[in-house]
């Protein structure tokens, strides 16, 4: 390794004639001093994106609720992504080098050219927030195996069934049941099975509407010759079909702008939908409650297999 008179490290960038050129002059190596604070942060973030890591392989093996599985996904990657940016922040010195402005005919830099700046080593410290920061990636990295379990047996119907089943009343997000006058015309609510109260495979929009419904609406399944329900689940991308515009008697899907006709059987009439959705087949019991006559004879949500 050549240095500077003052015993500085220095690399040489010869030309390919082998004419002298410019020097790279390493002038300052600043060893940064040890940060509790930073310390503290990545052991911090490592236990967050282990924690995750266990909620999402456990939520994900055990069928729980998209939105904690997902959440914990993003925030351990976000957690464990920080922590290693964190934990390099005072990991390697801080060099300081300066480089004469020469004219290069080759700026290629050879093994032994760059071999003094191969010498600049990290810092050794720190180790109980090195095997924290390893450790945590190692527990991450098991409950992303966790998917492993779907690739098990078919499925069969599991995915085209829901919680709706002859007799199950129709209740409100609160828990309370509905009869037929508790809509009034034109009226549209979010209904459940009694019992599975924010399945989001079972979610249902209830609706009675302010002209009759026409065919290809199956009329036996309609109350009152008015009150109908169907499928809350796009049969698109599966997002919640959430709004209504009374005037024309669409359901309208945000995602994707699909449009349905409720009127007509809930048939698609615009967008990226090509299925129309599911009915939900409705009846009263002897209280005058609404309730269903069964599940879903058609396939919810997007169409599959």
């Amino acid at each position: 390794m050549s240095t500077n008179p003052g015993g500085q490290p220095k690399v040489g960038a010869p030309t390919r004639d082998g004419s002298p050129a410019g020097e790279l002059e390493i002038i300052s190596s600043e060893v940064p001093p040890a940060s509790h604070v930073n310390d503290s942060l990545v052991i911090g973030l490592s236990i967050v994106a282990a924690v995750c890591g266990l909620v999402f392989g456990v939520t994900i093996t055990l069928g729980g609720p998209l939105p904690l599985y997902g959440g914990a996904l993003a925030i351990g990657l976000l957690a464990l992504a920080y922590a290693v940016r964190r934990f390099f922040t005072d990991r390697y010195p801080e060099i300081e080098a300066i480089e004469p402005r020469l004219q290069f005919t080759d700026m290629g830099m050879t093994d032994e050219e760059s071999g003094d700046l191969a010498e600049i080593h990290p810092v050794g410290r720190r180790s109980l927030v090195r095997r924290m920061l390893i450790a945590a990636a190692a527990v991450f990295g098991a409950g992303l195996l966790a998917p492993v379990s779907t690739l098990g047996p078919r499925v069969g119907n599991r995915l085209r069934q829901t919680a709706w089943a002859q007799g199950k009343r129709l209740v409100t997000t609160e828990g309370n049941p509905l009869r037929p006058d508790d809509l009034p015309p034109g009226g549209v609510s979010t209904v459940w099975p009694e019992g599975a109260i924010a399945n989001e495979f079972a979610s249902t929009l209830l609706l009675r509407l302010a002209t009759e419904p026409e065919p290809p609406t199956n009329l036996d399944w309609v109350v009152d010759g008015s009150v109908l329900a169907y499928s809350k689940v796009c049969t698109h991308a599966g997002c919640p079909v959430a709004l209504f515009r009374e005037r024309d008697g669409a359901l309208f899907c945000p995602c994707h702008q699909s449009t349905f006709d409720v009127v007509r059987g809930a048939q698609p009439t615009f967008g990226p939908a090509a299925r129309a959705l599911p009915q939900l087949p409705l009846g009263l019991d002897d209280e005058g409650y609404l309730v269903a006559l069964g599940d879903y004879t058609d396939q919810i949500g997007p169409a599959y297999g």
